[in-house]
């Protein structure tokens, strides 16, 4: 369980690694040295954080993604790709009007989008949208529509998950926001 939380925790990280390496590349720029990033108290933030363990840095990532108002990872579903900076100042609206009083009923903003059936004629054309929308392969999108009833992706804002409705039920399956 702590090697999958170690690998949760550390996915955005490396994503975000593999961005800037790439840069480095292509980038004319020198390497700048640790002593030149950043002030003091970022460095020694980082210092701090590359020696939690693997629970604390659970705890941190966890703390963080409640502040943020970063939605929680679904399983089964595309990993985000967005990098943390990137979700920082979308995330900074929500806080703001999270700050008002809430005297209405919380309205349900993230559907599950579960495949209840399909028809016959429509499957290869539910396949292809289900590639589409999930980036798997033939084989495991072929094998996803033929366990209907199941969700096929979680944790989705309700103006996608509307639009997925309509591209799914077009191709002739029949779907249900969860």
């Amino acid at each position: 369980m702590l090697k999958s939380v170690h690998r949760l925790v550390n996915a955005p990280l490396r994503a975000q690694a593999r961005v800037v390496q790439q840069h480095r590349l292509f980038s004319s720029e020198p390497e700048k040295s640790i002593d030149e990033i950043g002030n003091e108290k970022v460095r020694q933030l980082a210092d701090n954080i590359s020696n939690l363990t693997v629970l604390e840095a659970s705890w941190l990532s966890e703390i963080l993604r409640k502040k943020l108002n970063i939605p929680k990872p679904s399983f089964g579903s595309m990993p985000m790709m967005a990098s943390p900076i990137a979700a920082a100042p979308a995330a900074a609206a929500p806080t703001a009007a999270a700050a008002a009083p809430v005297e209405e009923k919380k309205e349900k903003t993230e559907f599950d989008i579960k495949l209840e059936s399909f028809s016959a004629d429509g499957k290869i054309k539910i396949i292809k949208e289900i590639r589409a929308i999930t980036s798997l392969g033939l084989k495991e999108a072929k094998e996803l529509v033929e366990k209907a009833p199941i969700v096929i992706k979680g944790n989705v804002p309700k103006a996608e998950a509307e639009e997925l409705k309509k591209q799914l039920e077009a191709a002739g399956a029949k779907i249900s926001l969860d």
